[in-house]
């Protein structure tokens, strides 16, 4: 008999392999475990989903049409933010370089400025998380005195350098780039950073 993985039957189905595992846990599809744990399951058990057989009454129905669209839906949906933050990225990493080939001088920080934080990004989703865990942190922390701005301008996000985005600044120096960090993690960094008030 013939034996697929996981991964290879979440191909065949177009499926994904979280939901290939949560049939085989939930008996929809029949696998046999090897010693190391891993699944692996009979080719019929796949050609059984992708030909249905009208006469057969089946008490462990396969993945429907609605299961395989919300896979996809979802799948599509955690690729577009993705792509946003990629977007965002480039362009600043574009703004940067033209920033560089045109000779022209960073601007760095302005004195008195360390009481401001800005939230580096053109818009993406983890951008506006990252501002709301911002402004969230800082009034946790009692700091009315230091404001949270957003920089969404690609030109204007390069004059602190080749940054991943999302990004958090504190006057000239970046406190973190490219990800957004738990909330407690961020009031850390705040402290850490901020001078006091």
């Amino acid at each position: 008999m013939d034996y697929l993985t996981v991964t290879e039957a979440a191909e065949a189905l177009q499926l994904s392999v979280p939901t290939i595992k949560r049939y085989i846990y939930d008996g929809k599809l029949r696998s046999a475990k090897l010693p190391g744990g891993q699944h692996r399951i009979p080719r019929s058990e796949i050609e059984k989903i992708l030909t249905p057989d009208e006469g057969r009454e089946s008490e462990e129905p396969g993945p429907t049409g609605e299961d395989r669209l919300a896979v996809i839906e979802r799948w599509l949906s955690d690729l577009q933010a993705e792509v946003d933050r990629l977007d965002s990225t480039m362009q600043v990493v574009s703004s940067y370089c033209a920033r560089l080939a045109g000779d022209e001088e960073q601007p760095q920080g302005a004195p008195g400025e360390a009481q401001r934080l800005y939230v580096l990004g053109t818009g993406c989703t983890k951008c506006d998380q990252l501002y709301e865990l911002a402004t969230q942190a800082l009034v946790v922390l009692g700091r009315e005195d230091v404001q949270v701005e957003r920089v969404r301008d690609p030109m204007d996000i390069a004059a602190h350098g080749p940054v991943l985005t999302p990004a958090l600044v504190c006057g000239d120096q970046i406190l973190l780039s490219g990800r957004v960090p738990s909330a407690a993690a961020l009031r850390e960094i705040l402290e850490e950073h901020l001078e006091p008030a």
